[in-house]
């Protein structure tokens, strides 16, 4: 079986119109750091009342970080790779970069340019929904917070051959989403996965006896 390679899908960027962009990892970060939080509400303004811990208005939030490796060396010796060969690895960092930029902000755009209409117009200094792709389990709508890219190599024409890149996300909780409803159903559905792999956890709990051990706290 063929290894996954993560992406980030770029749900109607302005470059293609309706079109999704896919950014598919060379290769797959070593690590992923994730810090799920909970959203806390904001004490009272009037000094009245103490606040509930329990009480949450939102889903929890979560950071995502992992560094990215682009080398444009692989791309050549062993794809043949005709855009490579001629712009190196620029391509997959503009892609990545344009992630971070709004709709409206593009330069350019091949639907006008075409002199057709996009069916779907994002409102004026918007970003467009991004997916990020982790494995069959986890599709989540995200933001890109931060990039910052070390390029460590380059050709003669000062193209950057080879580059690592931090990736600092942020994940879109459904409240937070209000334009795209494939993007809630894809938070939806990686909540559900977790839903039933804690299910499967009770089952693990139980062939080891852990549940027994613990049924003076139920």
């Amino acid at each position: 079986m063929p290894t996954l390679k993560g992406a980030f899908v770029n749900l109607g960027a302005g470059l293609l119109g309706a079109l999704p962009i896919f950014v598919v990892f060379q290769f797959n970060p070593e690590t992923i750091s994730r810090t799920p939080s909970l959203v806390w509400p904001p004490p009272p303004t009037d000094g009245s009342g103490r606040i509930n811990g329990m009480d949450q208005p939102a889903e929890p939030s979560e950071s995502i970080n992992f560094t990215l490796r682009v080398d444009a060396t692989d791309q050549l010796v062993l794809e043949g790779n005709p855009v490579a060969a001629t712009k190196d690895i620029h391509p997959t960092l503009a892609a990545l970069e344009l992630l971070m930029v709004t709709r409206r902000s593009l330069s350019i755009d091949l639907i006008k340019l075409s002199g057709k209409k996009s069916a779907s117009q994002l409102p004026p200094e918007k970003l467009s929904t991004v997916l990020f792709f982790w494995g069959t389990f986890r599709i989540l709508p995200v933001t890109i917070t931060n990039l910052s890219i070390n390029e460590t190599e380059f050709d003669v024409l000062l193209n950057p051959v080879r580059a690592e890149i931090t990736v600092s996300l942020q994940v879109l909780t459904p409240s937070q989403i209000t334009d795209s409803a494939f993007a809630i159903s894809a938070y939806r559905y990686t909540q559900g996965v977790k839903e039933v792999m804690a299910a499967l956890n009770l089952v693990n709990a139980a062939e080891i006896g852990v549940s027994n051990s613990l049924s003076f706290l139920l």
